[in-house]
């Protein structure tokens, strides 16, 4: 079993590089509170003055209430990681401050209800597990002879397309991509469990541990050798975490929906026959752009529409703002996520798109909140149901 000191850092050696240059004055929670408490290099003061009293253990650290209310209203975005002149590996050490307080049992209510309903039910939303196929059901899709059978790729579906009714045409839209260009493909079904990824973004990694060895048995026993996800959160469980977590056991290939476009296009499989007459742009999510580095994909397979009016957000790539979504943020503090927000929905609107394009159900759920509160005419759509209606054409 790999254990968390594996990934340990050292937090006072790393606090102590920090030349308070503020450049990570673009963390999105910073920008809103203005407190030097949650400025990443703040947060890196208070650890570096808890140890300047004369503790030993520099990978532990004492999780005061201030510690505690500034990691956890982090994002987790890695803006201040993608932009720190001395390249300290900041996201790791907000991922070990929040492991100590998961450690030292100081979880909050809330984060203590959703680890609860995640390791009851399998699910985010507490939900039962016979719902977990209501998507197809809804969209009056036939899945039984893709549920648990053997195939090389699987289609890892993930709670929020599960579940949420605002991501209903996500996971169907998946299936008509793969449908159509003839891939082999499996579901686990019912015996999906959540990737686990709230539970590690937490910190929780050991307890996390259980949803990523039940996935990845059931992987197994289905001889699946690719996995395929339209969530950027599922996403960065299986290309990061569970590499951590499970070691060499975990040796599937991990797509998002955007790579294997690109490498069904490429070889001839998906055609994109049908133009869309609305100007797109793209918001990259943090989980996939900056934690993972897959930026291009989406705009190879946005370039392949026809007569396509594409134009990028101000701030795009790795310099992506943040939805304000992300890190269970808008578990702790949903008026937090509003505020952060509002600023891509400002960007969203300097590009006169109507059809702001993600891969994201987070990004997806967070912007349709932002461009209502603002009453922009904008469409928000997953990039897979993007996929469909340019291979489809519009219904």
């Amino acid at each position: 079993m790999s254990s968390p000191a594996e990934w340990h850092v050292d937090l006072l050696e790393i606090a102590q590089k920090c030349v308070y240059c503020g450049y990570c004055s673009l963390c999105p929670t910073f920008k809103e509170l203005k407190w030097e408490t949650y400025h990443p290099r703040g947060i890196l003061e208070q650890i570096r003055m808890y140890f300047s009293e004369g503790v030993k253990e520099s990978v532990q650290v004492e999780v005061s209430k201030s510690l505690f209310e500034a990691i956890f209203a982090c994002t987790m975005c890695k803006a201040c990681e993608n932009i720190c002149l001395v390249d300290l590996p900041l996201l790791k050490v907000w991922e070990q401050v929040r492991q100590e307080a998961f450690r030292k049992g100081r979880w909050n209510p809330l984060l203590l209800s959703l680890y609860n309903k995640v390791k009851s039910t399998h699910n985010i939303y507490g939900l039962p597990t016979e719902e977990r196929l209501a998507w197809a059901n809804l969209a009056g899709m036939n899945m039984s002879r893709r549920t648990k059978k053997k195939a090389p790729l699987a289609f890892f579906v993930g709670c929020q397309a599960s579940y949420s009714g605002k991501m209903g045409n996500v996971a169907p839209s998946v299936v008509k991509i793969l449908r159509k260009t003839k891939v082999n493909f499996t579901i686990l079904g019912l015996d999906e469990w959540c990737c686990g990824s709230p539970v590690f973004l937490a910190g929780g990694y050991s307890a996390g541990r259980d949803f990523a060895k039940h996935n990845l048995d059931q992987l197994k026993e289905l001889g699946v050798e690719r996995i395929v996800t339209a969530c950027s959160g599922c996403y960065r469980a299986f290309k990061i975490v569970y590499p951590r977590v499970l070691g060499e056991k975990w040796d599937i290939e991990v797509l998002h929906i955007t790579e294997l476009a690109e490498e069904l296009i490429k070889n001839g499989k998906l055609k994109l026959k049908h133009s869309i007459k609305e100007k797109i742009t793209f918001k990259d999510p943090c989980e996939l752009v900056r934690h993972c580095g897959l930026v291009e994909a989406p705009r190879e397979v946005i370039k392949q529409i026809p007569n396509v009016r594409f134009e990028e957000l101000p701030s795009n790539k790795h310099e992506a703002l943040c939805c304000g979504g992300g890190g269970l943020l808008k578990l702790n503090d949903s008026d937090l996520v509003n505020q952060v927000n509002s600023r891509l929905v400002s960007e969203i609107k300097y590009t006169e798109a109507e059809i702001v394009a993600n891969g994201c159900p987070t990004c997806k759920d967070t912007i349709l909140t932002g461009v209502k509160n603002d009453n922009l005419d904008v469409e928000v759509l997953d990039i897979s149901e993007l996929i469909v209606r340019a291979m489809e054409g519009e219904k």
